[in-house]
């Protein structure tokens, strides 16, 4: 999850395609994040790739280059999935939402729910959603 974030933060779209997957959905086999299928020009994979990058303002705290730290506080995982909470992301020091709230205008804290969903495939753990709700 940091690797996704981080990648995000220094506006490299194609490193966070790499710890991304998109499970698998009835006879469709899991599709984990590979250098051949990020760096393809698959319309999917393209279209992953810029809505990431559209992430980056939201997710860079204020002052920061991109160059962050990013930690993410253990959480509880069910079989092999879990979703993480942005309070329980935290970028250069403050939980991700307060970073995205800060950079928002006029939004408010009771108004944001972000969570990013890691499911373990083939024993390695990739981000394979993300929830962004605003309202």
């Amino acid at each position: 999850m940091d690797t996704w974030v981080t990648a995000i933060l220094q506006g490299k779209p194609k490193q966070a395609c790499l710890v991304m997957a998109e499970p698998a959905s009835g006879s469709t086999p899991a599709q984990v994040g590979t250098p051949q299928r990020c760096n393809s020009d698959d319309p999917q994979v393209r279209e992953m790739q810029d809505n990431i990058s559209k992430f980056r303002e939201s997710f860079t705290p204020k002052g920061s280059n991109g160059a962050a730290e990013v930690k993410v506080a253990e959480t509880q995982s069910t079989d092999d999935k879990a979703l993480i909470p942005a309070d329980k992301i935290y970028v250069g020091g403050q939980p991700l939402d307060a970073v995205i709230l800060s950079n928002s205008t006029g939004l408010e804290k009771e108004q944001l729910d972000v969570k990013v969903e890691s499911t373990k495939i083939d024993s390695s753990w990739w981000v394979t959603n993300i929830e962004f709700n605003v309202g």
